[in-house]
């Protein structure tokens, strides 16, 4: 299995390990969804069944969707999502592991942008004469 294929069945079974948790979310209909998409985008290009456009745009919509979620104040993405004292959801945290895990999904999505244009150049500079 190349590279690739391995790059993509990996980050794509994590995808889709992330929208399984996402059950017990406030909004799990819509983690599950932005994951699976990711998930879906992440195997396809692994198998090369996906260009590099529509990995361009899922990018940038995953980044503009880390800027949107993104906290008012960071309060990290400890254990708890709960305030001690009052019981009450830390939206800060809540926030932050959201757009920490769009953060990713852009990542993901670059990676494979960066792979395909590091293969389309190897396999021109071995074509060359």
């Amino acid at each position: 299995m190349t590279f690739k294929r391995t790059l993509g069945v990996v980050l794509g079974l994590c995808f889709v390990g992330f929208a399984v948790v996402q059950y017990n979310d406030p909004d799990p209909a819509l983690w599950i969804t932005i994951y699976g998409i990711a998930a879906a985008l992440s195997i396809a290009a692994g198998f090369g069944k996906v260009n590099n456009t529509v990995l361009a745009v899922a990018c940038v919509i995953y980044a503009v969707g880390v800027i949107f979620w993104w906290p008012e104040q960071f309060e990290g993405v400890g254990d708890s999502m709960r305030d001690a004292s009052t019981g009450l959801l830390l939206k800060n945290v809540e926030e932050g592991r959201e757009s920490l895990g769009l953060a990713l999904c852009s990542i993901a999505m670059l990676s494979f942008i960066l792979v395909n244009k590091l293969s389309n150049s190897s396999k021109t500079a071995n074509t060359a004469p």
